[in-house]
């Protein structure tokens, strides 16, 4: 996840994280781009993806942690993210994984997941039967990520608009800062 991130730009990015209340799923810097996926238990919206890139940008910038020309992107790691660690697995039981392992390709509902291996209901793949359960050693594991079946996709649109027409569409805290920063441009307006 943090690789090649000063100590100092680290500490910056987790300080405006807890202000903004988001949680990092991943930093990549790489080049002249800083590239940060932001999450919350209840998902991210792009109003609070602008708000966390606002306030960070205004940081790195004031304390000059970059000193050369940089592109900031924040982002959500999406509903079908990358699965890279224990915790990732964890909290993507009883979802749909695709994984690539060195024993080939297989798409499944997660069981369970622990730091040696994980159980999957077996959908499609190579050499096993649908709906065969399936332990996979964590080592054999390539790459993973959560992939959504028309039905989840569905559940999840609907769970969004559930949660869209129950909660306020701003968060107190971040907001309230960015709204009142003045823009250059409206000067010239």
């Amino acid at each position: 996840m943090v690789k090649n991130i000063a100590p100092a730009l680290l500490k910056v990015i987790e300080e405006t994280a807890i202000s903004c209340a988001v949680d990092i799923y991943d930093i990549e810097y790489q080049g002249e781009t800083l590239r940060l996926l932001i999450t919350k238990p209840e998902g991210i919206t792009v109003d609070q993806c602008a708000i966390f890139s606002g306030q960070l940008a205004q940081r790195l910038d004031l304390e000059n942690l970059i000193p050369t020309r940089y592109f900031l992107e924040v982002s959500s790691p999406g509903i079908e993210r990358k699965l890279r660690n224990r915790t990732d697995f964890e909290q993507s039981i009883d979802k749909t994984v695709s994984l690539n392992t060195n024993c080939g390709n297989f798409i499944g509902k997660l069981l369970t997941a622990d730091e040696k291996e994980v159980s999957i209901i077996n959908i499609a793949g190579s050499n096993a039967k649908a709906g065969t359960e399936m332990k996979i050693a964590v080592a054999d594991i390539n790459f993973a990520r959560v992939v959504l079946t028309d039905e989840e996709l569905v559940n999840e649109l609907r769970s969004q608009k559930s949660k869209n027409n129950k909660e306020p569409k701003k968060q107190a805290g971040c907001e309230a800062k960015l709204a009142h920063r003045e823009s250059p441009l409206a000067e010239e307006l």
